[in-house]
């Protein structure tokens, strides 16, 4: 039974910080600005801890210190509950605004990131097309070059046939020239034989009746 009672004792104390209520000191204070260096000065405004003051002077004999609101309120506060740091409170707001903040220029960051890495992707692909278009260029300019080859040699080759046309044409009227010189020749070849035998048959015309005279005389 005793052992029992025991263990039950020990399983409690175990187990009560696991299952017993949290609480934490608040660093929230309240403060009097009074009118001047003691608690038996007026009360000007009642001022909550983490307030942005500026300093003035200090009385360390009194333990207070002047300050000045940042509405322009001048007055006295005791000296034991300012400091130079911000509340933890204060400091927590900070760190948040600026982890906020961080958060923030990250998303930025990111977003420009995103876009450069888009603006990169973009530039990749239209170097591409470019790459597409100066190969197709290329191709273009090679078959350019080709066609104008042939074109230069056609027209060299046409200016050959020209040349061989015109040496051609030169034969032709020289032969055509010659062939009317040798017809010429043989006309006049034509007339002459014919003017021979004319002039043949007129000798042959007087002389036969000459000789035919002759014989019969003879005869007789």
């Amino acid at each position: 039974m005793v052992k029992r009672l025991t263990l039950f004792i020990l399983t409690l104390l175990v187990l009560y910080p696991a299952v017993a209520e949290k609480r934490y000191i608040s660093d929230e204070l309240w403060i009097n600005l009074r009118s001047g260096p003691g608690n038996e000065y007026k009360i000007l405004k009642i001022l909550k801890s983490g307030t942005h003051l500026q300093f003035v002077e200090e009385d360390e004999e009194l333990k207070f210190t002047k300050v000045i609101t940042d509405k322009g309120l001048e007055g006295w506060v005791p000296t034991r509950f300012i400091q130079d740091e911000p509340i933890a409170f204060e400091k927590l707001i900070l760190t948040k605004r600026e982890l906020d903040k961080t958060k923030a220029d990250y998303s930025e960051l990111q977003s420009k990131y995103n876009e450069t890495k888009k603006a990169l992707a973009e530039t990749k692909r239209a170097a591409g097309d470019l790459s597409e278009d100066k190969s197709e260029q290329a191709k273009e300019l090679e078959y350019i070059k080709k066609v104008s080859a042939n074109a230069i040699n056609l027209d060299k080759k046409n200016q050959e046939l020209l040349e061989q046309g015109e040496q051609l044409k030169i034969t032709v009227d020289t032969l055509r020239a010659e062939n009317e010189r040798l017809q010429g020749s043989k006309d006049l070849n034509y007339i002459l034989v014919g003017g021979g035998l004319i002039l043949l048959g007129l000798f042959l015309g007087w002389l036969l009746p000459k000789l035919s005279g002759r014989r019969g005389d003879t005869w007789a």
